[in-house]
């Protein structure tokens, strides 16, 4: 039996879980589940990747202004992070509480993505700023409530790595195939950066929908029927609520801490390989090869969360990025082949910690509703998104200026001959080795002695099976 199907009632010495009696979610409900991850994946970091560079370079508007949008643009949005969580929880619809919000999300997304990935003539600043707000809202909306409906599927610890791996993998899935399209394109009919640019675009605004539309109506969606009373806290509230669950508080920032080295990465990326590996024709093959190899390594840190725990297994990956962070000083110009492994060995380690996090903060949504009596796992998902934003904010809010304040130019790099010297690589370097070594130590730190593990989920479960069976 592989690692993915996984039954629930595993035993595992080090962690002391007892056999569960929750019901296994069945392969088709994880297929049909995870289907709106292709799309909002396909949001995330190829949109890191690829738009800031396309928006610095091909329309002229710089590093440094691009940088400050993409970081004003994620930091305005924390706010509403907060406001959809909170207003998911709210919710009560015979059509489901995170299905409706899910829907939602929809025509906000594949507006922005029409007009971000297929800008106008000419698109200046305030263009890029307004859009880009309305495709994040979008992305936002559809994040919240599909983590929130995966950590509601299931209340059993092991199941709810289960989920969010699926979850991951199918998001990986949709990056691979969104940053495939220029290559494909290349090959077809060559074209030029916008036309490859436009083809993401279409890509997010098909897929989407159509994940959307299998999982609504193949997935259960319990947390009407079956959550406990939601708390509505003002902005006052919800800040008090977050600094006084200590759980809560060490789960977002890890996830802050881990959030920056994947940002830095994809930021950074194209940078990196063209003036410091001087490689610049097998950007996209690399940039493949490591998602492909983030997909094939979450099977194998599911197992060792079903193993350790997820909190070690969380750390464990950490410190996995850590050491290969660091291998990239090894990497000579024009030595493809070093590269090349040391993409791949980074990308296995790429998701170790982004759907453990999800995963973890579901148990402490429990935890939470057994102390307090109120459901909040919308607007804890909601904060999770929010730190999340905070480090794609920073990795290129602070970094593009940073390079830019150092000397680098892109056209410069993607000009300049192998033996010839690039103004500003060595800070690059330094970048996108030290940021990434430096947050993902802490990351592991904060998480490696977790206290919520199954044992003590299975009691918090017990309390709240007893509580609402006298309800």
């Amino acid at each position: 039996m592989s690692s993915l199907d996984q039954p629930v009632g595993i035993t595992a010495s080090s962690t002391g879980v007892a056999s569960s009696t929750a019901k296994p979610v069945s392969i088709g409900t994880l297929f049909a589940f995870a289907a709106p991850a292709l799309g909002l994946y396909a949001v995330g970091l190829p949109v890191a990747v690829y738009l800031p560079p396309f928006y610095a370079d091909n329309l002229g508007l710089g590093l440094t202004v691009v940088g400050q949008i993409f970081m004003l643009c994620r930091l305005f949005d924390l706010a509403a992070d907060l406001g959809l969580g909170a207003i998911s929880d709210r919710v009560r619809s015979r059509f489901g509480r995170r299905r409706s919000m899910l829907v939602l999300a929809v025509p906000l997304m594949g507006l922005g993505a029409w007009q971000m990935f297929m800008p106008p003539a000419g698109a200046g600043a305030l263009y890029v700023l307004c859009w880009l707000v309305v495709m994040y809202a979008g992305y936002a909306l559809g994040v919240i409530s599909h983590m929130s409906w995966g950590a509601e599927l299931s209340p059993d610890y092991h199941q709810r790595s289960r989920i969010q791996g699926w979850r991951e993998m199918a998001g990986i899935v949709g990056m691979v195939s969104l940053l495939a399209l220029p290559a494909i394109l290349e090959q077809i009919q060559g074209g030029t950066k916008a036309d490859h640019i436009a083809a993401m675009g279409w890509f997010i605004m098909a897929i989407f929908p159509l994940g959307v539309l299998w999982c609504v109506f193949k997935v259960p969606d319990p947390s009407t029927a079956s959550a406990g009373p939601s708390n509505h806290p003002g902005l006052r509230e919800t800040f008090l609520t977050i600094a006084r669950n200590r759980l809560v508080r060490r789960v977002l920032l890890a996830d802050l801490m881990a959030g920056v080295p994947p940002a830095v990465t994809g930021a950074l990326f194209v940078f990196m390989v063209e003036a410091v590996a001087r490689a610049p024709g097998i950007t996209a093959t690399l940039l493949l090869g490591y998602f492909v190899a983030g997909i094939i390594g979450i099977p194998g840190w599911m197992a060792i969360s079903y193993r350790f725990g997820k909190h070690r297994a969380f750390a464990l990956g950490a410190l996995w990025n850590c050491a290969l962070a660091l291998c990239f000083l090894l990497v000579s110009p024009g030595d493809t082949a070093a590269l090349t492994v040391i993409t791949l060995l980074y990308g296995l380690g790429y998701a170790s910690g982004t759907f453990l996090l999800k995963a973890i903060m579901a148990d402490v949504a429990d935890e939470d509703e057994m102390r307090t009596g109120h459901n909040r796992t919308g607007l804890f998902f909601g904060v999770l998104t929010m730190t999340n934003k905070v480090g794609f904010a920073l990795a290129v809010g602070v970094t593009y200026p940073l390079l830019a304040l150092f000397g680098f130019s892109p056209a410069a790099a993607a000009s300049a001959g192998i033996d010839q010297p690039i103004e500003g690589a060595g800070a690059l370097l330094a970048l996108f080795v030290f940021l990434p070594f430096a947050m993902n130590l802490a990351a592991a730190a904060i998480m490696a002695r977790f206290p919520l593990d199954a044992p003590r989920l299975a009691e918090v479960h017990r309390v709240l099976s007893e509580r609402r069976s006298a309800e």
